[in-house]
């Protein structure tokens, strides 16, 4: 039965593994194919309606060009001087103009008008007999541009129409022309434009005049476009090639282009899930039958849960909990599988790990203090064997008192060093200690002076026993003693990072040379024929406060040497 189980487990694993790759691939070309699609036709959609712009807008140029060349016709020209001419003359001329501008709108899909107007002879010809001449109309909607108009005159049936004046001189105004040509063509030739245009394509295409006024399709939208035009900002909306609206709760790509000839703005406007339909159609029929697939995947989903999902995961808890040093017992699960044998010598491996830790941990610290022992116990003789040196030296000489202070003094200082229960001592007992050293080395050397600025906030800064001793006892013998005299002055700062104790004489200094050796000899270990000092104290300093501590020596610019120990500071 467990074999029947898991067999069966493998291989809904193995649909799922084989399923899941598909899921995502489909959807990413799915998603791709949406993309292109959508943007080939907003492309295709911006071309048509760039190139039908185009189209209007050469048309509406070509009559702009008609009205110039009437203004500058020698027939049209002529009307300016008909007075001067027979009555039999002045009809001839007039049907001649007639003639050419009925020639001239013949060769126009739109409905144009033609008006010729000579001020100085009040003469007025149209190619539509209907039109009569009104002055005061010229003079409201006189443009040289292109303009929409809903001022029209009645024979016009109030259509709103687009008109442009041309004047002789070119661009004088209307009371200095000498000849004045009117072109015009009625909004609707716009709308038959667009109802050609829009059986070509699916959208709904309209203009709109930079005042909001609306030329569009008879069986146009008219509330969706409502809705288009709040939203529109059409001179942004010209500067790009497409963008997208939500309308109604559907998104559509609106597309805008402008038409400097007739002053007008083109827009289109597309639902892009009636282009993309058959795509989403296909779509949705894929996930339909993913989704039966992954219902029959979901009760082996649910054993491969139970079976190796849950123990896996008991497993996970116990590594974090051994990341963070907790080396208890995880629960063990009961699946009838190999996870039982895992999570069981799981709990016995972590049990031995925190023994062997607990074991590795004591080791090091018996071995850290035997260390720490020794470094010290090789830093006391050395001092002892110069006191008892001195001592018989002052003895010979009858200095009582002397050897009276010598020996207080030493007594306090072996009381302070063989307190072995502690491995460090706050800075206020080092400092007792190394005062009765120089007080000490001051009965021997008579002009050995010695300062100590220590703030109040440093004296309870805890540091490795007897670290300050051997510095200080090189900055005497090997700085003060040769020259017979001088100062020696401990001063404790701090900064951002680390807190530093100084010891500093004005001694006999060393040259380069020397200095260099000596700051290789701190670093590395003392052989039999070498002192081992300043590497203890080295040693000491980085076995306390980590490898950021240690001890640096340096020439004084005044003289001297100066030895730094420094160690990294610690919050609070």
């Amino acid at each position: 039965m467990n074999i029947r189980l898991n067999t069966f487990t493998k291989i809904v694993g193995l649909i799922l593994i084989l399923l899941i790759p598909i899921i995502i691939l489909y959807w990413f070309s799915n998603q791709t194919s949406l993309r292109v699609v959508s943007n080939e036709i907003e492309k295709s959609m911006y071309k048509d309606l760039t190139y039908f712009a185009a189209q209007t807008d050469n048309t509406a140029t070509q009559l702009s060009n008609s009205g110039l060349i009437l203004s500058e016709d020698i027939n049209v020209r002529a009307l300016e001087f008909i007075d001067f001419k027979t009555l039999y003359e002045q009809t001839t001329e007039r049907l001649q103009i007639e003639d050419k501008l009925r020639l001239m709108i013949a060769s126009s899909t739109w409905d144009v008008t033609l008006s010729i107007y000579a001020p100085d002879t009040n003469t007025f010809v149209t190619s539509n007999i209907s039109v009569q001449y009104d002055e005061e109309h010229i003079r409201r909607n006189f443009s040289r541009a292109w303009r929409y108009t809903e001022d029209v005159q009645s024979s016009f049936r109030k259509k709103p129409r687009f008109v442009r004046y041309i004047t002789e001189p070119f661009n004088s105004s209307l009371d200095k022309a000498t000849l004045i040509v009117e072109v015009s063509f009625p909004a609707t030739d716009l709308t038959k434009s667009l109802d050609r245009f829009k059986k070509g394509g699916k959208g709904d295409p309209f203009f709109i005049t930079p005042n909001r006024e609306i030329i569009d399709t008879v069986d146009s939208d008219s509330k969706l476009q409502a809705e288009l035009i709040n939203q529109l900002d059409m001179k942004a909306l010209a500067q790009m090639t497409f963008t997208r609206f939500s309308l109604s709760g559907s998104e559509y790509t609106v597309s805008c282009v402008w038409m400097p000839r007739l002053g007008l703005y083109l827009v289109d406007y597309l639902p892009i899930q009636n282009v993309v339909r058959p795509i989403t159609t296909n779509s949705r029929l894929f996930y339909v039958s993913i989704f039966f697939l992954l219902n029959g995947s979901t009760i082996a989903a649910y054993f491969l849960y139970i079976n190796v999902q849950v123990p896996i995961r008991e497993l996970i808890r116990g590594v974090h909990k051994l990341k963070r040093g907790d080396y208890s017992t995880i629960n063990v699960l009961h699946p009838n599988n190999e996870f039982h044998f895992l999570l069981v010598s799981f709990n016995d491996m972590a049990e031995q790990i925190e023994q062997l830790i607990q074991n590795v941990y004591l080791e090091q610290i018996t071995s850290r203090d035997a260390k720490l022992k020794q470094l010290q116990s090789q830093i006391n003789p050395h001092f002892l064997y110069n006191c008892f040196s001195l001592i018989r030296s002052l003895t010979r000489l009858g200095e009582k008192e002397t050897v009276m202070q010598l020996s207080m003094h030493l007594s306090k200082y072996y009381r302070y060093t063989t307190r072995s229960e502690r491995q460090s001592a706050e800075l206020r007992e080092e400092l007792d200690l190394v005062n009765s050293y120089l007080a000490i080395q001051a009965i021997q050397v008579q002009d050995l002076t010695y300062e100590i600025d220590v703030p109040q906030e440093f004296i309870q800064l805890e540091l490795p026993r007897l670290i300050l001793q051997p510095l200080v006892e090189n900055a005497v013998l090997h700085g003060i003693e040769p020259v017979g005299g001088g100062t020696i002055r401990i001063v404790v700062t701090s900064d951002d990072e680390y807190n530093v104790i100084s010891v500093e004489d004005d001694g006999i200094g060393l040259t380069k040379e020397q200095l260099a050796v000596l700051q290789r000899e701190i670093v590395i270990p003392p052989t039999e024929d070498k002192g081992c000092a300043l590497w203890n104290t080295r040693q000491r300093m980085q076995l306390q406060f980590g490898a950021n501590a240690g001890l640096r020596i340096s020439s004084r610019e005044e003289g001297g040497i100066q030895s730094q120990l420094y160690w990294p500071r610690l919050e609070g």
